[in-house]
C-alpha cells in the first residue's frame, strides 16, 4: 500500500497539480479575492505542489542522474550568485523581492525537467490553447466595453479600447500573444490529428490575436510577431508550409471581402495608420519632450554606467531600479524596460554571458530534436519560434522577472529536452 502511494504521488498526483499550476499561471492575480490579491490561485497551487514534491523526495529520494546537466548547474548557479549579490546590494528589500521571483521561477523550470517522465506535451498544448482563447475573449470584451479587469492598470493610464486581459498593461499582454502564438499555429496546422474543432479553434485564435496585438500598440511585439512567423515558416516542413499558405490565403480572401464591402467600418485603415505611427516612432529620437526611444537610450547608458561602477559584477538582485531612481529626472522611468539589460546590470557580465549561452544551448538541442525522428518533433518549432521572438519581445515589458509566461516557455523547452533524452534512453 505504501509503495502504491509513492508511485501514485509521483506519476499522477504531482503531474495533476503541476498542470493546474501551469493553467492558473496564465491568469495571475486576477484569480483572487481583491482584498487578498497576493493570495491568488497560482501561488496556492504552487505552494501545494512544493509541499507534495517535498513529500515525494522524502519518500522516494532524489534521482540525480537524470537531473544533473548544464541547465541545472546554470540555473542553480544563477540563483546562488543572486544571493551572493546581497553582500553589495544597496537595497536589501528590493534584492529579496527579485530573489523570490527568480528562485521560484527557477524551481518551476527544474520541476518541469525533473518530472518530465510523467508529464505529457498534449496536456500542456491543450492548456495553452484554452488559456489563449480565454485571453482573446476577455481582450475583445475589453475593447468593446472599454472596461477592464480589476488587476489592469490601463484605466490609470487613460487608455481607451486597449486590451490588457489578465495582465497589468497592454505591453505584457502583447508579449504573451507573441510568445504563445507559435503554439496556437502548431495546433492549427497539425495534420497528424483529425480534431476539426480544435484545429479551427486554433486557426481562429491565431487570426483574432492579430487585431488585439495591433491595439496594444507594442512596437517591440510587432517586430517579435514578424520574427516568430518568419522563423516558424522557415523551420516548417513542406506539409506545414502548405497548410500555413492555405490558411494565409483563406485569411487574405476573407480580409479582402470585408474591406471590399466596407464591413470593417474603416477599422482596417485605422489599424494600418496605427501601425505606421508606431513603426515610425522607432526612429523618433526627439529630445525636446523625451520620446520613448530617448528614454530607453538613457536607461541603457545609465544602466551600463552603474554596471561599470560595480566592476561588471552586477549591482545586485533587484537593485537596478534603486540606482535608476537617482537619475529619474533624466529617464522618467526607473525600470530598465529591457530584460537582457536587466540581467546584465543586476547580475553582472558572467551571468549574462552564461545566460546567452544557456539560451543558445536550448535552441541548439531543440534543433537537434527537430532534425531527428523523435516523437517530440511537433513542439520544437513553436518553442524555437517563441524563443526567437523573445529576444525582441522581452524589450517591451518593464519587468520581465515577474512574468511567469516567459519562464514557462523555458520550462517547456527544458521539459521537451529532458523528455527527448528519456525516449533515447540516455538516462
Amino acid at each position: 500500500m505504501e509503495n502504491a502511494f509513492r508511485v501514485r504521488l509521483k506519476q499522477q498526483v504531482i503531474p495533476a497539480i503541476l498542470y493546474l499550476t501551469f493553467l492558473s499561471g496564465f491568469f495571475g492575480s486576477t484569480l483572487a479575492y481583491p482584498k487578498l490579491s497576493y493570495l491568488f490561485a497560482y501561488r496556492i497551487f504552487l505552494a501545494f505542489l512544493f509541499f507534495l514534491i517535498f513529500i515525494d523526495l522524502m519518500l522516494n529520494g532524489i534521482e540525480l542522474k537524470s537531473f544533473l546537466n548544464f541547465s541545472t548547474f546554470f540555473l542553480i548557479g544563477w540563483c546562488a550568485y543572486s544571493l551572493l549579490s546581497f553582500l553589495w546590494a544597496q537595497d536589501i528589500k528590493s534584492a529579496v523581492r527579485d530573489q523570490v521571483f527568480l528562485t521560484i521561477n527557477i524551481f518551476v523550470i527544474l520541476i518541469f525537467m525533473y518530472y518530465s517522465k510523467y508529464l505529457r506535451w498534449d496536456v500542456f498544448e491543450n492548456i495553452i490553447l484554452i488559456s489563449f482563447i480565454i485571453h482573446l475573449a476577455v481582450g475583445y470584451l475589453e475593447v468593446v466595453t472599454d472596461k477592464h479587469l480589476w488587476t489592469s492598470k490601463v484605466p490609470l493610464y487613460n487608455l481607451h479600447r486597449t486590451p490588457s486581459t489578465f495582465f497589468a498593461n497592454p505591453n505584457d499582454f502583447a508579449t504573451y500573444l507573441v510568445l504563445y502564438l507559435p503554439f496556437i499555429l502548431a495546433v492549427a496546422i497539425n495534420k497528424s490529428r483529425n480534431n476539426f474543432f480544435k484545429k479551427w479553434a486554433a486557426f481562429l485564435g491565431a487570426v483574432l490575436a492579430i487585431p488585439l496585438l495591433i491595439l496594444t500598440t507594442s512596437r517591440a511585439n510587432y517586430i517579435g510577431f514578424l520574427i516568430a512567423l518568419f522563423v516558424y515558416f522557415l523551420l516548417a516542413g513542406k506539409d506545414q508550409k502548405k497548410s500555413l499558405l492555405q490558411y494565409g490565403a483563406i485569411f487574405l480572401v476573407f480580409l479582402m471581402l470585408i474591406i471590399g464591402f466596407r464591413l470593417d467600418f474603416g477599422a482596417f485603415n485605422k489599424a494600418v495608420e496605427m501601425i505606421k505611427i508606431q513603426i515610425s516612432s522607432l526612429v523618433d529620437f526627439s529630445q525636446t519632450y523625451l520620446s520613448s526611444n530617448v528614454r530607453r537610450e538613457l536607461l541603457i547608458v545609465y544602466g551600463l554606467s552603474f554596471l561599470y561602477d560595480y566592476l561588471f559584477f552586477g549591482v545586485g538582485s533587484g537593485n537596478s531600479r534603486v540606482l535608476m531612481e537617482k537619475v529619474k529626472q533624466y529617464t522618467v522611468n526607473v525600470e530598465l524596460h529591457n530584460w537582457f539589460l536587466d540581467v546584465l546590470v543586476c547580475y553582472g557580465l558572467v551571468i549574462f554571458i552564461l545566460y546567452l549561452i544557456w539560451i543558445v544551448y536550448i535552441l541548439y538541442n531543440l534543433f537537434k530534436i527537430k532534425k531527428s525522428s523523435n516523437t517530440l518533433n511537433p513542439p520544437t518549432i513553436p518553442l524555437i519560434s517563441s524563443i526567437s521572438a523573445f529576444f525582441i519581445s522581452s524589450i517591451s515589458s518593464s519587468k520581465m522577472i515577474e512574468m511567469r509566461i516567459m519562464w514557462f516557455v523555458f520550462a517547456l523547452s527544458l521539459f521537451v529536452l529532458a523528455k527527448s533524452k528519456e525516449e533515447k534512453g540516455e538516462y
